[in-house]
């Protein structure tokens, strides 16, 4: 009867029932909160205090070929953990182009220990959140979570990037990109230059290594099945190329012993045959007809790899130069003294959008320019880019290099400062040069001249 009373006055909600008495009852923890001075220290709390501490870093190689880097927590948070791959759509081949996509496509379709229901289920549950992503070098699949789901999130994120894909998965992976194609094809329509960085790096380099299209060859979606997915895996995934990493670790040697626990049972392997094929840039001229008044010309040259001492050079002509559109110049914080407002939006009415590119890889490098108006002023647009390029063998203000160069270390600085951001860029720069040498940035970045 007493339940059938409660039912009627407080429904199925069991919460309504605990307010009530909260209210009724002052012996109650709730009651002492909900009627405490907020302006004195609540009695009898004793709360957690913890000091922000400076980041510890540990590094161990295991016997079977994986490397294990971690950052230690220094403020209470969740555990971000990283798996970063020495894989990327260079290695592709005009046989095996599109596996990446592919992969990523389905990613969370395992087998051997969970499924994609479980996968999902388990990321929701976590309150976390599991993704990954690649380029033309590097293939990174990263996730978060609290302390607690560690273990668990750490075996689906060794599963989805180690464990080869079956026949199944490939089928779904074939149909995902021919969306993936048809879905870039259609929005191409709005946006006639979303291709300019993939031909350029297509001119620069032709069709192989850095030149591979990053969603693959569209002739090539038919190809795709189980073996050449397995095989791709088995040629350019392997131990050596793998670096674990984890961000809000306590301790790093119970995060190492839970990757040997999981991985523990792949055996040292043989490296493969496969040697990445080294880069060859060509140059040449690249030019497409779209259906739109305005012109994009792009304007590059070979630059530097990764280890050159020059790469911090290169980082401050781009700031030099930065970005602007014609829908944004002069707006507070978006770089108003930058060189392609100052000297190509604010004086040339026909200039709307102008920027500097700079990439950089293992063995080659781009820097250059792009700039955008209408078809009826492409002679015009040439002179400009030609000009700004070549202006940049003259003397600098001081004014003008201090301020490129704080600008880059605001945004170096900032971008250091979100765990996920710096974790991925703590790993790029091991696998890079086998060694942390990220917190010298700004003193790189410092030692620049304009001479």
């Amino acid at each position: 009867a007493f339940n059938l009373a409660m039912n009627r006055a407080f429904g199925t909600n069991p919460g309504l029932l605990h307010r009530a008495f909260n209210m009724m009852d002052k012996s109650t923890s709730a009651y002492a909160v909900a009627r405490a001075d907020p302006t004195q220290p609540l009695k009898g709390h004793k709360p957690i205090e913890l000091q922000d501490v400076p980041h510890e870093y540990n590094v161990t190689n295991l016997t079977n070929g994986f490397t294990v880097l971690t950052e230690s927590q220094s403020f209470p948070g969740a555990v971000h953990m990283g798996f970063l791959m020495d894989v990327g759509t260079r290695d592709e081949t005009s046989e095996t182009s599109g596996s990446l996509l592919a992969i990523k496509n389905t990613y969370l379709k395992t087998q051997k220990h969970t499924n994609e229901t479980i996968n999902y289920g388990m990321i929701q549950m976590s309150g976390g959140a599991m993704t990954m992503d690649y380029d033309q070098e590097r293939t990174y699949f990263k996730g978060h979570c609290i302390e607690y789901d560690v273990i668990d999130m750490f075996q689906m994120m060794v599963d989805i990037a180690l464990e080869p894909k079956s026949v199944l998965s490939s089928n779904v992976a074939k149909s995902k990109n021919k969306k993936s194609h048809d879905l870039f094809n259609h929005l191409s329509k709005f946006d006639p230059f979303a291709l300019q960085q993939e031909l350029l790096l297509r001119t620069a380099y032709g069709y192989n290594t850095l030149g591979m299209p990053r969603l693959g060859m569209e002739k090539n979606v038919d190809n795709i099945d189980a073996r050449m997915l397995q095989q791709f895996v088995m040629d350019n995934i392997t131990p050596r190329k793998c670096l674990i990493v984890a961000s809000g670790i306590k301790n790093h040697r119970e995060y190492v012993d839970l990757v040997k626990e999981r991985l523990g049972e792949l055996l040292p392997v043989p490296e493969h045959n496969y040697v990445r094929q080294n880069s060859e840039y060509i140059g040449g001229d690249y030019r497409q007809w779209t259906e739109t008044p305005a012109t994009q010309i792009t304007l590059a040259f070979e630059s530097c790899p990764w280890s050159s001492e020059d790469v911090h050079t290169y980082y401050v002509m781009n700031q030099l130069i930065g970005s602007a559109t014609a829908f944004s110049s002069g707006g507070p914080g978006k770089g108003m003294h930058c060189r392609a407002v100052t000297n190509l939006m604010q004086k040339n009415s026909f200039v709307d959008g102008a920027s500097a590119l700079n990439s950089h890889f293992s063995d080659s490098g781009l820097f250059g320019m792009s700039i955008e108006g209408p078809g009826s002023h492409s002679a015009e647009l040439m002179k400009l880019l030609l000009e700004e390029l070549n202006n940049l063998k003259n003397p600098i203000t001081d004014v003008e290099l201090n301020r490129a160069k704080n600008i880059l270390k605001m945004n170096v600085l900032m971008a250091m400062e979100r765990t996920e951001d710096r974790l991925e860029e703590i790993a790029r720069n091991y696998m890079t040069y086998g060694d942390l040498t990220f917190h010298q940035y700004c003193d790189k970045i410092d030692s620049v001249t304009s001479q």
